[in-house]
């Protein structure tokens, strides 16, 4: 009988990408693949370890996977990921159950470590690689919308952020291999490509300067892709020549994933960023008159080590001058051993609380006004399917709207495509970040 692995992945897109390369190692291996199951040969979490709701959620997995394997319903437990790479060796001595902590470095090794039959070690060794290419990835989601990640770890060294101690510096894949890759998917269905790293317009700074714009025009040329998406540009980086370059474009979309994460110079420089305020502002302003109807995606920290009420309200009154469609909260985690965690003035969590939820109002007001100016308009947008909690709401999404964070469109009825084909919507009304639309 064919030997069975269930993957559960956690955390951001970058870690599902790595849970179908784990997929794909173990399809080579043999296996037989399931996803999201307790009830398997072997249970591999792929586990995210960045902040502290992430860490408590991969610890709330394991200890399922474990009451799973003492009911006899999984015989081996692997933990692979973020979280073992930062905690391994020391969860390895408090979990007995887990048979195997590997972290984020070796993605493809996992069925060989466990021929080894090392049970409850902790084979962590420093990320290296950028990327195991021999590895064709198993699919988690859906066919049509994938995530294409470019590049591992990140040389950037913002203060708050354990992101280089778990995944290193910034490892760039080479082009040619992303290119192949990209074929291979649209080959399977893919119409949107979503580029992620950590660091994405870096891509290629390790080997001399950005290559970014090379790839771009590589995956322009892949025949049946219809949008590429970037995603995770940092401020610093957005140069007029990305930005002509994405204005000329007939695939890469006008969408801007630009995360700020404060406004306030003081913070700013407190969190090692490489940008001032002024340059956030130029930044933005230079979008807006370069990019003909851009999409502006950002997110900020609240209750940042030092951050005062007065740092607080330049951040909020910022959203006043410069605007954007979706606003991304988050409320400061502190986080060993990022330098931040060791900074005088650690703001009370109470503050940081009351801070998110002020921000989360002011967001939640500006997306509402930003969605209700695609009211009227129609857009070719991608069907996603039916809504899970009404099977007569279709979802779809026009190229604004990154998959899984942004909103849908809500259409009454059932396009004739079908799921990962394209129809044109017209948007009839705002509820939050969500659209009503109807087809046309």
């Amino acid at each position: 009988m064919m030997k069975r692995v269930s993957i559960i992945p956690l955390g951001c897109p970058k870690n599902d990408v790595d849970s179908e390369l784990i997929a794909g190692s173990f399809k080579q291996a043999g296996y037989g693949i399931e996803w999201d199951s307790m009830s398997c040969d072997t249970v591999v979490i792929n586990t995210c370890g960045f902040i502290k709701d992430a860490i408590d959620e991969s610890l709330d997995t394991i200890m399922q996977a474990v009451r799973a394997k003492q009911e006899g319903r999984v015989k081996r437990i692997v933990v692979a990921g973020c979280l073992s790479q930062r905690f391994g060796d020391k969860l390895a001595k408090q979990i007995k159950e887990v048979d195997l902590f590997t972290g984020t470095g070796r993605p493809g090794d996992i069925p060989s470590l466990i021929g080894q039959g090392r049970r409850g070690a902790s084979l962590v060794s420093r990320p290296s690689v950028s990327y195991p290419e021999a590895i064709a990835r198993y699919p988690y989601g859906d066919a049509h919308s994938v995530y294409v990640k470019i590049a591992d770890g990140c040389s950037n060294r913002c203060s708050y952020c354990v992101i280089p101690f778990i995944k290193g510096g910034l490892r760039s894949r080479k082009t040619e291999d992303v290119v192949s890759e990209a074929k291979a998917l649209v080959d399977r269905g893919a119409v949107e490509l979503n580029i992620v790293a950590q660091d994405t317009l870096n891509f290629g700074t390790d080997r001399g300067g950005s290559e970014l714009i090379g790839l771009l025009s590589s995956l322009e040329k892949v025949r049946g892709l219809r949008w590429i998406r970037l995603n995770y540009l940092y401020p610093s980086h957005i140069t007029d020549g990305l930005l002509d370059f994405i204005g000329g474009s007939e695939k890469v979309v006008e969408y801007f994933d630009v995360p700020i994460q404060h406004i306030s110079d003081r913070i700013l420089r407190l969190m090692n960023r490489t940008t001032s305020s002024r340059d956030i502002k130029d930044t933005v302003d230079r979008i807006w008159k370069r990019i003909k109807d851009p999409f502006l995606r950002t997110t900020v920290i609240t209750g940042f080590p030092g951050e005062t009420e007065e740092d607080f309200r330049e951040l909020m009154a910022f959203f006043g001058t410069h605007p954007f469609h979706r606003i991304g909260v988050f409320p400061y985690s502190r986080e060993e051993p990022a330098p931040a965690s060791r900074l005088k003035d650690q703001v009370p969590q109470h503050t940081i609380t009351e801070r998110l939820n002020r921000m989360n109002d002011l967001a939640g007001g500006i997306m509402l006004e930003a969605s209700s100016d695609f009211v009227d308009r129609t857009y070719e947008s991608l069907i996603e399917g039916q809504d899970p909690s009404d099977q007569t709401t279709t979802l779809a999404r026009p190229w604004f709207l990154a998959p899984e964070i942004d909103g849908y469109v809500l259409i009454h009825g059932r396009p004739a495509g079908g799921k990962g084909q394209f129809a044109d919507v017209r948007i009839t009304d705002a509820i939050g970040v969500d659209l009503v639309g109807e087809l046309v």
